[in-house]
C-alpha cells in the first residue's frame, strides 16, 4: 500500500472489527442485520483493506426489531447521538439515527429504519424492501445480510443520486458493482423493481452520473427502459432539494409536506416540526426556569433573524472562541457534546480556489463547489487527533467533548480534502 492508503486501511479495520462485534451479538440475540455501502461492500466486493473508504458503519434494521436493536447497542457500550425533533421522530418521520462506539477511535454508527431519505421514500419504498431477497455474508465468527444484487445496484445509485452524487467513491461503486456483477445481474428483475419501489428517477440519475464519470458500463436496453418511465412532478422536487436539506431546512420540510403521500400523515410530520420535544428544545436554550421551555420555542423561531446579531449570537452559541494560544485563536466547547452531535452549523462563502481555510464540498445539479467556512468559526484548528469534523455545513463531534476543552478538525490537503477525509479518524463522511 501506499502511504497515503495506509491511515484507509487501518480506519477500514477498525471499523470491521466494530461490525464484527456488533454482528456476533446480533447473532446470539437472533435480531437480522443488514449492512449496506462501505460495510458490505469491503466484504463483498473490494480485495484491499485501503481500496473503499469507510467513515461509518449503515445498519439497516427491521422497524420491529428497534427496541431491541437499540438495547443491544448500548449493551455494546453505543452512545446516541444529539436528540432529534421529537422523541417519536425516528423511525415515524426520519430513517435513520446515529451513535458512536469507542473512545479513541470512535466509530459512528448510522442505524438505519429506512433505507433512504427523503421523507416521501419512506412511504412509498416498501418496508419489507432489500429483506426478501437478502443474502448472509461473513465476517470472523458472525454473519450479516447484504442486499442481493440488484438490490444492492438500487442502493448505491439511488443513495448517491439522494446526496448530489457528490462522491467519487458513491459512483465508483455502482461502476464496481456491475462489472463484478455482470454474468449474474437480472437486468429485468432489477429494472422491474426499481419501478415497483418508485426509485426510478434517483436510480437512473445515479447510474447516468457515473456513466458520465466513468464511461459506459451499463446494457443500453436498461438504460432505455429506466429513461422510458414516467416520473411526477413531486419526484423531481423530492430529489432535486434531498442534496440541498442540510443548508436549506425551511425548504426541506417544505418538500417534504408537499411530496409525502398521505395528507393526514404529511400534517403530523409538520406539527413535529413546528413543534419539536423538550430534549431537542435544551439543546436550543441552555438555561433552565419555569418557562424555559416556551422561551425556548421563541428563540427557535427568531433564531433566523437574531441569530445574526452578535451580541444574541454569543450569548446562545454553544462553543466560545478565545485564544487557544498566544498567537491564535481557538475554538473552545461551552457545554459538554457526545460523540455525533452536531456543535454547530457554520456559515460559508463559495470559493474557485481553496484557500486551506476549514471547508466542505457541495453538488447541486450535477455541480460540485467548495465553500469555506467564514466568521466566527473560521478559526478552527486542525489537529492529528481531532475530537470533531465538519460534515458539510454542520460541525459534528467525533467523540466525547467536555466543557472548555478545545475544538479541533482533521487535517486535510488537496485529494483527500476533495475526496472528503481528513485522516484515518476523521474519515466519516465517505461512508
Amino acid at each position: 500500500m501506499l502511504n497515503g492508503d495506509v491511515g484507509v486501511a487501518t480506519r477500514n479495520v477498525c471499523i470491521m472489527h466494530t461490525l464484527e462485534r456488533i454482528a456476533a451479538r446480533f447473532n446470539e440475540a437472533g435480531v437480522p442485520l443488514m449492512v449496506l455501502k462501505g460495510g458490505a461492500l469491503n466484504l463483498t466486493l473490494y480485495e484491499r483493506p485501503d481500496e473503499r473508504p469507510m467513515g461509518d458503519l449503515d445498519l439497516l434494521v427491521r422497524i420491529g426489531d428497534l427496541a431491541r436493536v437499540v438495547a443491544l447497542l448500548e449493551e455494546l457500550g453505543c452512545v446516541p447521538g444529539e436528540p432529534l425533533v421529537r422523541e417519536d421522530f425516528f423511525p415515524r418521520f426520519y430513517y435513520e439515527r446515529d451513535f458512536s462506539l469507542g473512545d479513541i477511535w470512535p466509530v459512528r454508527i448510522d442505524l438505519h429504519a429506512r433505507p433512504f431519505r427523503p421523507l416521501r421514500y419512506s412511504r412509498i419504498v416498501p418496508e419489507e424492501a432489500f429483506w426478501s431477497r437478502a443474502e448472509p455474508v461473513r465476517i470472523g465468527q458472525a454473519t450479516f445480510l447484504a442486499p442481493a444484487a440488484e438490490e444492492m445496484l438500487i442502493h448505491l445509485a439511488a443513495h448517491s443520486a439522494i446526496h448530489g452524487n457528490g462522491r467519487s467513491t458513491w459512483l465508483r461503486d455502482i461502476k464496481r458493482w456491475v462489472e463484478g456483477h455482470a454474468r449474474t445481474l437480472d437486468w429485468q428483475r432489477f429494472v422491474d423493481t426499481v419501478e415497483s419501489w418508485g426509485l426510478t428517477l434517483p436510480v437512473r440519475v445515479g447510474i447516468k452520473e457515473a456513466q458520465r464519470r466513468f464511461g459506459n458500463f451499463c446494457p443500453d436496453e436498461v438504460i432505455r427502459k429506466l429513461f422510458g418511465r414516467r416520473v411526477s412532478w413531486r419526484d423531481r422536487l423530492a430529489l432535486a432539494q434531498a442534496p440541498r436539506d442540510a443548508s436549506h431546512p425551511v425548504a426541506h420540510v417544505t418538500v417534504d409536506f408537499l411530496c409525502t403521500p398521505g395528507w393526514r400523515f404529511s400534517l403530523e410530520y409538520l406539527w413535529a416540526m413546528a413543534v419539536p420535544g423538550r430534549e431537542h428544545m435544551g439543546q436550543w436554550y441552555r438555561w433552565r426556569h419555569r418557562g424555559w421551555l416556551p422561551a425556548a420555542h421563541v428563540l427557535r423561531i427568531l433564531w433566523p433573524i437574531v441569530g445574526r446579531l452578535p451580541q444574541i449570537h454569543d450569548r446562545f452559541s454553544k462553543v466560545d472562541i478565545r485564544d487557544g494560544r498566544a498567537e491564535r485563536n481557538g475554538v473552545y466547547a461551552r457545554k459538554d457534546f457526545q460523540a455525533g452531535e452536531v456543535i454547530a452549523r457554520c456559515r460559508g462563502r463559495a470559493v474557485s480556489i481553496p484557500t486551506g481555510a476549514p471547508g466542505w464540498e457541495e453538488t447541486r445539479f450535477g455541480r460540485t463547489r467548495r465553500y469555506e467556512v467564514r466568521g466566527r468559526l473560521a478559526c478552527l484548528d486542525r489537529s492529528e487527533r481531532p475530537n470533531a469534523k465538519l460534515a458539510g455545513r454542520e460541525l459534528v463531534a467525533l467523540r466525547p467533548i467536555r466543557a472548555r476543552e478545545e475544538i479541533t478538525i482533521g487535517r486535510s490537503s488537496g485529494a483527500r480534502e476533495r475526496a472528503g477525509l481528513n485522516d484515518p479518524l476523521a474519515a466519516t463522511s465517505a461512508a
